[in-house]
């Protein structure tokens, strides 16, 4: 259930004072939502299960990589890519992820923030203009480690590298729908 705007903004102590303020909620800092982003100390899938994910990964490749995979691959990062002639198809494939981002957040998404040590949540109705730029970091490997939560999807997804995301989904996500939203976008659906 998505939450209303007094939700999002009490978590952070803020009250909505004015009509300008609450059509300005979406980018918002507060800590509601926070419960959406849980760190354990440890990444196990048995862990996972217990806090009612299920882990799957979008990518470029088609499975995980080996390290001598990972050392001989080309698309690893833009500097690799463009030192071997591949910067088009870097770029392509950053476009590729962040169509599908953008398709998975359309209907809003929770964005983490902040350090470690004092976390917020921002949430994003729609596709703006701070999304669309921490998507575009994310997907271009200009910031490692971006967190979001999609409530309409279900899912959770932790930025990696490799040309591969994390994507956590809860029990109630729909599996199948979520491959054929990656395969629709040219990536991999990784289980």
């Amino acid at each position: 259930m998505l939450a209303t705007v007094h939700d999002l903004l009490a978590g952070g102590g803020a009250e909505i004072r004015s009509t300008s303020m609450m059509l300005c909620y979406h980018a918002c800092m507060t800590t509601g939502g926070i419960e959406y982003f849980p760190q354990p100390d440890d990444w196990t899938d048995g862990l996972l299960h217990e806090l009612g994910y299920r882990r799957y990964a979008v990518s470029v490749f088609d499975h995980w990589l080996t390290e001598e995979e990972w050392e001989l691959n080309p698309f690893i990062a833009f500097e690799r890519a463009r030192a071997a002639g591949f910067e088009a198809v870097y770029r392509e494939q950053c476009c590729q992820f962040r169509a599908f981002y953008q398709w998975l957040f359309k209907e809003g998404v929770f964005r983490l923030t902040g350090l470690r040590t004092r976390r917020q949540v921002v949430w994003h109705d729609r596709w703006d203009r701070r999304l669309k730029k921490a998507v575009t970091a994310m997907v271009s490997d200009q910031r490692w480690g971006a967190e979001f939560y999609a409530p309409a999807e279900h899912l959770r997804v932790i930025s990696g590298d490799v040309r591969t995301d994390t994507l956590l989904l809860e029990d109630n996500a729909d599996e199948k729908a979520l491959e054929n939203v990656a395969n629709k976008f040219g990536l991999n659906f990784i289980r």
